[in-house]
């Protein structure tokens, strides 16, 4: 293959599901209580989880450094690197991709910010491999992904808003919006930034609100990737598969766990589908 893709661990892509693709990814860090973990390789999903739910403060997460992104383009056999990195809005990730790009002997580097983070994420670069494997270069694939990041429709319930303002990612208003007892905010992201949708209560009435809004945006193009996730436990995500039904959620479709970086963030008990929008006749 002539082109390598390379994505950060925002999507929850592991390093295992990385060789089966022949793709590379780099780890974010989460820190507790100042011990570093990368993400995916030195903690696993459930046991973050885990120090999550003890923790008396938030954990902090970091981006991977330039020299981490150079050392793995640097290593690449292929010559033209295709970069897909969560959005630049939500982390210096991107800038740090960028940055380690420059000045690169002997390599032709595309950097495509994708706008979005965790399931967006990983079905962008899923995206990406597909076009790799149909023989597609790399200005092309860089060139589709630009254009169908826009198709990306990304909804999510969480439990609380408390982690996203803790972490920084939303402001006291929006999080006071969500922080009554039994409410579900429902989330999306839109130009990589975090937008709260509505709020309903309980679990049912979150996920209608979930298929009302997929179905209003569009339904799943079957020939692109699309996924289901959830952050440490997966019961909030079965009842919005059950909800959303084979439509939304053919038998085949991805399930995903979500990673400490993202998961520092959203906390425990979320619930999310993203899959590329089909294209009207």
């Amino acid at each position: 293959m002539s082109v390598r893709i390379i994505t950060d661990s925002t999507s929850d892509i592991t390093q295992a599901e990385a060789r089966a693709l022949n793709i590379d990814v780099v780890p974010l860090k989460v820190i507790f209580n100042g011990v570093e973990y990368k993400d995916g390789v030195d903690i696993t999903n459930p046991v973050f989880y885990e120090k999550l739910a003890q923790a008396k403060e938030l954990p902090t997460t970091t981006q991977p450094s330039t020299q981490e992104f150079r050392e793995v383009y640097e290593a690449a056999p292929e010559n033209t690197l295709v970069v897909v990195t969560v959005a630049a809005c939500l982390s210096g990730t991107a800038q740090s991709a960028a940055i380690a790009a420059e000045g690169l002997p002997g390599k032709e580097v595309y950097l495509v910010d994708s706008e979005s983070a965790a399931l967006g994420l990983n079905i962008l670069v899923r995206r990406a491999v597909q076009l790799r494997d149909q023989g597609l270069d790399g200005a092309s694939i860089a060139r589709h992904l630009e254009a169908e990041k826009k198709d990306l429709v990304l909804l999510a319930s969480v439990d609380t808003l408390t982690y996203l303002h803790k972490g920084g990612r939303l402001s006291k208003t929006a999080a006071l919006a969500g922080g009554l007892l039994g409410i579900k905010p429902i989330l999306t992201l839109q130009d990589g930034a975090i937008q709260v949708l509505g709020k309903e209560r309980g679990t049912a009435r979150a996920c209608k609100f979930i298929l009302d809004t997929a179905t209003g945006m569009g339904l799943p193009d079957p020939d692109r990737p699309s996924a289901l996730g959830y952050t440490a436990v997966p019961d909030n995500m079965e009842a919005l598969r059950k909800a959303l039904g084979t439509a939304f959620c053919p038998q085949d479709i991805l399930v995903d766990s979500i990673g400490s970086t993202i998961g520092t963030h959203v906390g425990p008990g979320a619930a999310a589908i993203v899959y590329f929008r089909k294209n009207q006749a």
